[in-house]
């Protein structure tokens, strides 16, 4: 059920037997050679929707736009982002209001991991409770990650059980760097071109529909888990 489909007068409806909402956060961020910007958005905005269906709780508009690192904002072309300041005012503000009117609970969905993307989720208010999504055991369905990096054997995966239409295998590169290297740029420290960087960190040239399906419904379990505490 989406928040913004229906008429102030059902929402009052709706606070009178609960008082939680979903709220989808996505990006406008490059997603290597094989995926589309939308990659983060859309699976936050599928999972908020098969929780909606199966528990009844309302999806608020998503938050288009996250906190990217600064190399991909710079360098990769259709990437942009907002600071860590202006997406942790826009959490606060939008829930300021929905708690005046009722609400208690919020659940910021997020399939992006960016420190600072989380942080400004996190440090928005005491009220939202923050999914990274991704954070789930994968490594015992990966082969060569032990963990989501970006656009990697993970992410395809996902997006292969989910949107296998939106996915070019043919364009499909792996690129690794040791975590040490890379960790001034996930500290938002450097924004210079990484010598042989495509945009994915990872393998995803492994990818398959089959370990998606695994890590998705893992991901879904998770995040059920979290939904039932207050519902």
């Amino acid at each position: 059920m989406k928040l913004n489909m229906l008429k102030y007068t059902e929402i009052k409806e709706y606070l009178k037997s609960k008082d939680s909402l979903l709220i989808p956060v996505g990006t406008c961020e490059q997603h290597g050679l094989h995926l589309p910007l939308c990659t983060d958005t859309i699976v936050a905005e599928r999972m908020c929707d098969e929780i909606s269906e199966k528990y009844g709780i309302l999806v608020a508009p998503t938050i288009n736009y996250g906190v990217n690192l600064p190399l991909d904002n710079k360098i990769m072309t259709g990437t942009t982002g907002i600071t860590y300041e202006l997406l942790k005012d826009t959490l606060e503000n939008i829930t300021k209001y929905w708690k005046m009117q009722g609400f208690k609970h919020f659940f910021a969905v997020s399939c992006h991991g960016d420190i600072f993307h989380i942080k400004a989720l996190s440090d928005s208010s005491e009220d939202v409770e923050v999914i990274e999504t991704y954070e789930v055991e994968q490594e015992d369905i990966l082969e060569k990650q032990v963990c989501t990096r970006h656009a990697c054997e993970s992410e395809t995966s996902v997006m292969l059980y989910l949107y296998p239409e939106l996915v070019d295998m043919d364009k499909a590169k792996d690129f690794d760097i040791a975590i040490e290297d890379f960790m001034p740029y996930l500290e938002h420290k450097r924004d210079d071109m990484v010598d042989g960087y495509i945009g994915n960190v990872g393998y995803s040239t492994i990818a398959t529909k089959e370990k998606g399906k695994v890590i998705y419904e893992r991901m879904m379990k998770n995040l059920e888990s979290i939904i039932e505490k207050y519902n």
